[in-house]
Parts: C-alpha cells; sequence; structure tokens
C-alpha cells in the first residue's frame, strides 16, 4: 500500500509540474576519416537528471540502435539519441556525420584489372594480372593480346610446302621457319649424238628419245662407218678404173654384183676377098680395109 502511494506521488508530481527536469545532452562527434569507412564516433555528455540514465540510439534511414553513451565505430549518417533519467525525464540530441567524397575510380584499367576502393587506405586497389603469354608457339606464330576479349589471340600459318621435283623432298626447319629442300636429280644417261633424254615427272627417270640415221645405200665398193662427232655416217670406198687398151670394137660396163668390170664387145668377121684382094683391119674406123685390084684381063685373038 505504501509502494501504491509513493508511486502515485511521484507520477503525480511529474503531471503537475511539482518535479522539474533538468536533463540535458550535448555531443561532440568525429566525422567519418574516408569514405565508406567507419570511423565516426560520437562522445555525448549528459548533464542533470536523476538516477540512472539510460539511452536510445537511432540512424535515420537504417536499422541502427544502440544503448550505450558514446558511439565508436559509426558509418556516416545522422544519429539521434534520447536520454531518460531515472525520473522518465527524457532529453535528445542529433548529430550529423559526414564522410568525405569517394576519390574517383582510375580510369585506363586493362581489362584483366579490378579496381576495389580500400576504406582502410582510402585509395583505390588495383589488382589483376595480365594472363601469361602462350608458350610453345610455331616459329611462324606470333600472339596479341586482345584487349577486347582479355585473352591472347594466337595468329600465322605455316608456309606453303613448295613444289617438288619428283626426286625431291621436303622437310620443315623450325629454326630457319622455311622449308628445307633436298634431293638430287637422277644422273643423266649416256647419250647417243642423236639421242634426247627428258626427266618424266612421274616415273622420276630419264626417257630417252632418237633414232640413229638410216645407214645409206651403198655401192658394191663402198662401206660405210657411224661418225658419232658429226653424227651422220661416213662412207669410204672408190669404184674400180674403167681397163684401158680396149679395141675399138670394145666396151667395158661395170657389174654391180661382181662389182668389176665387164668387157664385152667381137672384132668384125672379115670381108670374103677376092683372089687378088687382101684385108687389113683398121682400129681407127674399126673395119676391114679391103685393097687389092683384079688383074687387066689380056688381050686375046680373034
Amino acid at each position: 500500500m505504501k509502494l501504491f502511494y509513493l508511486l502515485f506521488i511521484v507520477i503525480f508530481f511529474n503531471l503537475t509540474g511539482f518535479s522539474q527536469c533538468n536533463l540535458t545532452a550535448t555531443a561532440n562527434h568525429t566525422d567519418v576519416s574516408c569514405n565508406g569507412s567507419s570511423t565516426g564516433t560520437i562522445d555525448l555528455t549528459v548533464s542533470g537528471g536523476t538516477g540512472q540514465l539510460t539511452y536510445a540510439w537511432t540512424s535515420s534511414g537504417s536499422l541502427y540502435t544502440a544503448s550505450s553513451e558514446d558511439l565508436i565505430g559509426l558509418l556516416a549518417g545522422t544519429y539521434s539519441v534520447t536520454v531518460t533519467d531515472a525520473s522518465a525525464c527524457t532529453t535528445t540530441a542529433s548529430v550529423t556525420i559526414t564522410e568525405p567524397a569517394q576519390p574517383d575510380q582510375p580510369t585506363g584499367l586493362a581489362c584483366y584489372e579490378i579496381a576495389v576502393f580500400n576504406t582502410t587506405s582510402c585509395s583505390w586497389d588495383v589488382s589483376g594480372s595480365q594472363p601469361t603469354q602462350p608458350t610453345g608457339l610455331a616459329c611462324y606464330e606470333s600472339a596479341v593480346f586482345d584487349l577486347e576479349f582479355c585473352e591472347w589471340v594466337v595468329s600465322g600459318d605455316q608456309p606453303e610446302q613448295p613444289t617438288l621435283a619428283c626426286y625431291e623432298s621436303a622437310a620443315f626447319n623450325t629454326t630457319t621457319c622455311v622449308w628445307d629442300v633436298s634431293g638430287t636429280i637422277p644422273t643423266l644417261p649416256t647419250l647417243a649424238c642423236y639421242e634426247d633424254a627428258i626427266l618424266n615427272d612421274l616415273t622420276c627417270a630419264w626417257d630417252i628419245s632418237g633414232t640413229q640415221a638410216t645407214q645409206p645405200t651403198l655401192a658394191c665398193y663402198e662401206t660405210s662407218t657411224f661418225n658419232t662427232t658429226s653424227c651422220a655416217w661416213d662412207v669410204s670406198g672408190t669404184q674400180a678404173a674403167a681397163p684401158t687398151g680396149l679395141a675399138c670394137y670394145e666396151t667395158a660396163a661395170f657389174n654391180i654384183t661382181s662389182c668389176a668390170w665387164v668387157v664385152s664387145g667381137i672384132q668384125p668377121a672379115q670381108p670374103t676377098l677376092a683372089c687378088y684382094e687382101s684385108a687389113a683391119f683398121n682400129t681407127t674406123t674399126c673395119v676391114w680395109d679391103v685393097s687389092g685390084t683384079q688383074p687387066t684381063q689380056p688381050t686375046l685373038a680373034c
């Protein structure tokens, strides 16, 4: 009953003004040192009031609450506190903690770099490394870093293999980056003067063509030998000399079968003579000359 009576008196005094609240609160603060960090502090000083004090902190636009007198580790914002004493007297205070503007994010970052704002150092931390350039490139390949796709682009084609002769082979030289061609043309065969040789790309052998000139038709007294220098037939041999001292009635003809001169012709037959005539063969006119006269007929008696 006494407790109820005392409570009634306290309430009555508060309602009728018989009890005077002299509770005040002032706050000093430290602004956030770096944008986005939580380094703000509030140092609340309360004077007056009775009994134990309670504190109810809130922050506009957030769910932040606290019940201690002083605050540390604060983000930028407006903080309000209601202080209540044992007599239910209250006072309020409000503090706005500011923060500096965040430095501009660095520009010109490579595609593989990212920037994260470090609220401890109050600067942008740039991290990221360019992907390692590919190794083991062929001698004809080159690598260029593509900033759009953020990757190495390898380009380059092996030089085209050269056209080879049938006796050649090619191996790609990775040191000089060219095709090494090896192989030797087959030895040209020894040719007759009338022959030609052409290398056949299919069989890779020499095709020989050409025919020796036909041996000429020879007289019976001639012989021929093929001359490999002039590449022609050399013909030698002379016809036997025609016989001399032939009688006027004789002729000589060369016989190609016996390969000798054949003499033909017969002296004309001696003519029939009168008893008083004689005949002599004339080698100039090649006839018989007849001479002689019949004796004169004697004078006869009647």
